[in-house]
């Protein structure tokens, strides 16, 4: 026989203790998150600046497409 589980309490404080605990989880996965995009962002910026340092005939062409003032 499987042993019968407990439902969750439906108590104030552990509802609101839950629900705090949620919150903090989801924060935490969404700052972890822009904090990992900002670095690929950075990591983009940085190969393209490398590639481009690397290829003067490639920096020429972008040089040429930009307006001139």
């Amino acid at each position: 026989m499987l042993p019968r589980e407990k439902p969750i309490s439906n108590e104030t404080y552990t509802l609101m203790g839950l629900g705090v605990g949620a919150i903090l989880i989801v924060w935490l996965v969404f700052s972890v998150f822009k904090k990992i995009l900002g670095l690929l962002f950075l990591a983009a910026l940085a190969f393209g600046a490398w590639v481009l340092w690397n290829n003067p005939a490639l920096l020429q062409r972008l040089l040429n497409s930009l307006p001139v003032p």
